[in-house]
């Protein structure tokens, strides 16, 4: 059969996608003399469509004699980063002096690091051969790497007018497009490249990148899986997918990508560190502290993993390991800025606000590494807070604060979630939280307990204390009620309207869903469950309603102190958090929730709930806290109050008060707001009124 026949036979069976029978038609074909270029090339793709990238690279190395192929091999293994294929490919042909011959040295020049010799050989060529596809686009390479992004781009344009099925050159051209800002002009080129070769691993990648640089991480997912599919071995696509999933908060699933990229790169010290960032998020700092050794194992002279490692061993309040760590960073980097900054904060922890105010100021900020300039801000914030130089103080914590507002993660949070939230709550308890009547064999929630308040106000120093009583199971902050209300919002009607047309068994559902959550963790001695979020204050209604007869503490504090506290953290932004990176939503979204509080209280008058105040718990711990007990039904255990004991039984705390319910119960939060009273001053005719309330 003739050359022509059977490519018209074998593209008719690509079409009909019988990739199969197209590359047992081109293979029989390849193994009659003399084989044609088109041949192979085909055969080449379809091994490529097959998810045979390694097969394809070997057919084109085996008929090197032929020069398209040798020009098909030479692009898709410098496009795929496959430089050492293209290195061995190029060493290999024959110096002619020929077009082609310097089209190849430009090449290899470029992947050696000479972009000036690649480009004056391109231009030799283009000299000869002004439309040589071939020139332009290696052209382009090289200027876009001397930084001639413009020059490089109308190469690139050049390249693929003259061809336009060049996906190489159209992937190259999103490159320099997106170098320029060019960001949906970049897209376009990739999305190009990919529907030219929806075999090329690269254009994925990189049109996956571009999607998580704007924030669409649901996308970069699609387009990473469908390289993942492609190519299941490629751990750089495993890589991103894992970050992927970890800013979706999927963690499980990234970690097993990470864990998949380590298994095909486990000298890579990103995936270590990457992998260490995920186990910080879900506190598992034991863990998170092997990943960081094994990262700094590979790169010990990486100063901002020095500084991960330690800020991880401060987080879990082990001083003496972090200061080891320090020193062991400062011997192979002496006087490095980043370990120097953790420095800092372990002397603030040590006590010595004075050693850590200086330390933090002789650190020259543009020195340090981008990552911990917001922290930077903040901790210095809290050290002149510490030394009484409170308006710088007030200053440094804007200064934090405003990068908060402007990262990323803010760009990427639904700042309206939780004033919708509240409108929804509210409008369901003026119709009176209506409820489908409950049937005597339902799960009231007896054994429950939700700790709730408003953040800041003490929660998580209770919540560790009532970890030291042996009948009772604290939760800190896991989103367990959250869950089951994003299952009810998805019934008809929505959060939190669904419950009134709930029958028994979907209310029996949502309560297992919420029951499975903690099962793996009670313990049989576990009479009571208490379960931290104080945020939730919010869903306080609904879960009355789900659960009538379980328990509810308030804690309360000082609304200036909250609303101050709250506006001093650095806080991982989430539709909540991010309301506190200014003071006046801070004062508003307090004044929402306690409102709404109000008219839960008002509306739901037979809500068992015991109020305590911050103030008192650090005045008279064990008063306040029989107190506590006697409303659980719980008897009273000595050394309760001993709140340092139990968190040394418990290990890490996830919220931003570690570091404070890790020290011995101090005066210096109570009432810090007087302090501060002029920044506040703007404020207090809304606070005023949550003042007088509480008996402030």
């Amino acid at each position: 059969m003739s050359v022509d026949n059977i490519l018209a036979m074998a593209k008719t069976l690509v079409q009909s996608g019988d990739l199969e029978g197209a590359e047992a038609a081109l293979s029989a074909r390849t193994r009659v003399q003399p084989v044609a270029s088109e041949v192979v090339l085909l055969l080449a793709e379809v091994l490529l469509k097959l998810k045979q990238p390694e097969q394809a690279v070997a057919l084109l190395q085996r008929h090197t004699a032929l020069r398209d192929c040798v020009d098909w091999l030479r692009e898709y293994s410098i496009g795929e980063r496959m430089n050492a294929t293209a290195i061995q490919l190029l060493e290999s042909l024959p110096k002619s002096g020929s077009i082609e011959d310097l089209i190849d040295q430009a090449a290899l020049m470029q992947i050696k690091g000479d972009a000036r010799a690649a480009a004056f050989l391109c231009r030799k060529v283009l000299a000869m051969q002004p439309n040589n596809a071939f020139a332009l686009n290696h052209l382009g390479r090289a200027l876009f790497n001397a930084g001639a992004a413009e020059d490089a781009r109308q190469a690139f344009d050049a390249a693929v007018r003259e061809a336009p099925s060049y996906f190489q050159a159209w992937h190259n051209l999103g490159h320099v497009r997106r170098a320029k800002g060019d960001f949906k002009g970049a897209e376009a080129a990739y999305q190009k490249a990919v529907g030219l070769a929806p075999y090329y691993q690269s254009a994925w990648l990189n049109l996956a990148l571009l999607r998580m640089g704007s924030g669409d991480n649901g996308s970069a997912v699609t387009h990473l899986e469908k390289l993942l599919e492609f190519n299941p071995a490629h751990a750089e696509a495993w890589l991103n997918l894992g970050i992927c999933r970890q800013i979706q908060r999927e963690f499980e699933p990234a970690r097993k990508a990470f864990e998949q990229a380590l298994q095909l790169t486990p000298e890579e010290p990103r995936l270590w560190r990457h992998m260490a960032g995920l186990h910080r998020e879900l506190l598992n700092n034991a863990e998170a502290i092997t990943c960081f050794r094994k990262a700094l194992a590979l790169t010990p002279n990486d100063s901002d993993l020095w500084a991960e490692l330690i800020s991880t061993l401060e987080l879990q309040s082990d001083l003496d390991g972090a200061e080891t760590a320090i020193a062991e960073g400062l011997k192979t980097l002496p006087f490095d800025i980043n370990i120097l900054f953790e420095s800092a904060k372990i002397e603030r922890r040590r006590g010595k606000a004075e050693d850590a105010y200086a330390t933090l100021k002789s650190i020259p900020l543009q020195k340090l590494h981008p990552r911990l300039h917001q922290a930077y801000h903040f901790e210095l914030a809290t050290a002149a807070d510490r030394n009484g130089h409170y308006d710088e103080a007030m200053a440094e914590f804007g200064k934090g604060n405003a990068m908060a507002s402007t990262s990323i993660r803010a760009r990427q949070t639904d700042k309206g979630a939780l004033a919708r939230q509240i409108t929804a709550v509210s409008q369901w308890l003026e119709q009176g939280a209506p409820t489908a009547e409950f049937e005597s064999a339902e799960d009231t929630g007896a054994d429950l307990c939700f700790l709730i308040g408003f953040p800041r106000s003490g929660t998580t120093l209770l919540d560790v204390m009532l970890d030291g009583h042996s009948n009772v199971l604290t939760l800190e902050e896991k989103p367990t009620i959250e869950r089951v209300a994003f299952r009810l919002d998805r019934l008809p009607g929505h959060y939190p309207f669904a419950m009134e047309t709930l029958g028994a068994d979907q209310r029996r559902e949502l309560r297992a869903l919420y029951r499975e959550q903690i099962a793996d963790v009670r313990l049989p001695e576990h009479a009571v469950v208490i379960d931290k979020m104080p945020i939730r204050t919010v869903h306080a209604a609904f879960m009355h309603r789900l659960f009538p007869e379980a328990k509810f503490l308030f804690t309360e504090r000082h609304p200036c102190d909250v609303v101050l506290s709250n506006y001093m953290q650095n806080y991982a932004l989430n539709e909540a958090m991010i309301q506190f990176a200014r003071l006046d939503t801070a004062v508003s979204t307090y004044d929402a929730v306690m409102q709404l509080w109000q008219k839960t209280l008002q509306k739901l008058p037979g809500l068992p709930v015991h109020s305590l105040q911050y103030e008192a718990l650090i005045e008279a711990p064990e008063q306040t806290l029989r107190g506590v007990c006697d409303f659980l039904g719980i008897a009273w255990q000595s050394g309760i109050d001993q709140h340092r004991d139990a968190l040394g039984k418990r290990g890490a705390i996830s919220t931003n008060s570690y570091h404070q319910v890790s020290e011995p119960i101090y005066q210096r939060s109570k009432f810090r707001w007087v302090n501060y009273h002029t920044y506040l001053q703007p404020y207090m005719k809304i606070l005023k009124q949550h003042i007088d309330r509480m008996g402030y």
